[in-house]
């Protein structure tokens, strides 16, 4: 039996690993940009919607509007 390896064989192996990992991260950047983008909008909305809230309290809480 011949214990040595093909260098050949051997390259075609690390490149078709290394391409996986690569492309794995990738994909797992831009879940994670996606992730974060999405985050940002839900605190945009957020913040809009307790402004909002805040000018319903001044609104209802006017001295103008008691009678």
């Amino acid at each position: 039996m011949n214990s040595e390896v093909d260098v050949n064989i051997l390259i075609n192996h690390y490149h078709k690993k290394l391409s996986t990992l690569v492309n794995q991260n990738i994909l797992l950047e831009a879940k994670m940009e996606s992730m974060t983008k999405e985050y940002m909008d839900l605190q945009k909305e957020m913040l809009q919607l307790q402004e909002d809230k805040k000018k319903e309290k001044k609104w209802v809480n006017h001295p103008l509007d008691r009678n």
